[in-house]
Order: structure tokens, then sequence, then C-alpha cells
């Protein structure tokens, strides 16, 4: 897959964040949503969002070990290069095959209710996708954040009318 010209961030989708170097000859820790770790793998590139630029850069290596995705990017061969680009967001191009409405990232905003107490926890901030786990940040009232894991057995009801998702906690997550 050749790059035909670099797309508006519009047209792309958000699968991750580096999050720290790895190693000295600047393989990196990645922090990725929106998509599996094994598929990282199919990708030749991704787009680092700089300075509201989308700029591709091509992969050299993937590795996966203990639930963590690290990438080597070609023109990242030093710690403190890799450091430069630590919280830099990742993007594919949208090729047409993924579906908004089937998106993870449209529940944000809505409200998560508790199914035990069916009291409002809070607004979700953020999917985020770690390996096979997909969770939720929300944002409580008072203005503390909690993390919830977002699974189908822990989905009890998604309202797109009124944009509220009851999901069973586990206990002791609240607390």
């Amino acid at each position: 897959m050749n790059i035909r010209e670099v797309p508006e961030t519009s047209h792309c989708i958000e699968i991750g964040m580096i999050t720290r170097p790895h190693g000295k000859d600047g393989e990196v820790l990645i922090s990725a949503k929106n998509i599996d770790y094994e598929d990282f793998r199919e990708l030749k590139y991704v787009f680092f969002r700089l300075q509201e630029r989308m700029v591709p850069f091509f992969i050299e290596s993937v590795t996966i070990k203990s639930n963590s995705l690290f990438v080597k990017f070609e023109d990242i061969s030093t710690m403190e290069k890799a450091e430069q680009y630590c919280s830099t967001r990742l993007y594919i191009e949208n090729d047409g095959e993924t579906e908004n409405e089937d998106s993870d990232e449209d529940l944000v905003g809505f409200t998560v209710i508790d199914n035990a107490t069916h009291q409002e926890i809070g607004k979700i901030h953020e999917i985020i996708a770690y390996s096979m786990n997909v969770v939720l940040d929300v944002t409580r009232p008072d203005g503390t954040s909690v993390l919830l894991p977002y699974a189908e057995d822990l989905l009890v009801d998604l309202n797109e009318e009124h944009q509220t998702l009851t999901l069973r906690i586990p206990e002791g997550l609240l607390e």
C-alpha cells in the first residue's frame, strides 16, 4: 500500500498514542485504542499528528509482550528521538470499511448507569483499548474519574436515544 496523499485528520481514525520509549534503539510503547494489537502487525505505516498535520511514519517492527505493544518506527533510532514523540497520537486512514455507528468512540458523552443501584456514575470521557480489553474513562459529577471495564457480559442496556449505557459494574470498582 503506497501513500497517495496525506489525509486530513477528519478522514482518519485515532488508534493510539506513544506513551514512552522502550530501550535505547528508538522502540516505543503504544497505548492502543480502536485496534487490536495483532492488527498493528498488518500496518506498513501510521500517521503521527504533529502540529495539527498528519505525518506518515513507517513501521519497522511490532512486538507484543505481556499485554504490551512495542513498535519500532524507521525514522526513530534513539531513545532521545523516541522521547520527543511521547504523547503523540497515532492514526490510520479511514478506508470506509470502518462504520462509525459501530465505533465505541460514539459512546463518548454517554451517561453510565450502575445496574445494581440505578444511579448515574458519570459521563464517558474516553474509551481506551488495552490489548483485548476496553476500558471506559468515566468522569463523575464531582469531577473525579473512574475506569470501568466495557465488555459484552457487563452491558445491560445501550440507549442511543437517551445516550445512556447501563452496566453491571463489578463489586469494589466504585469505592
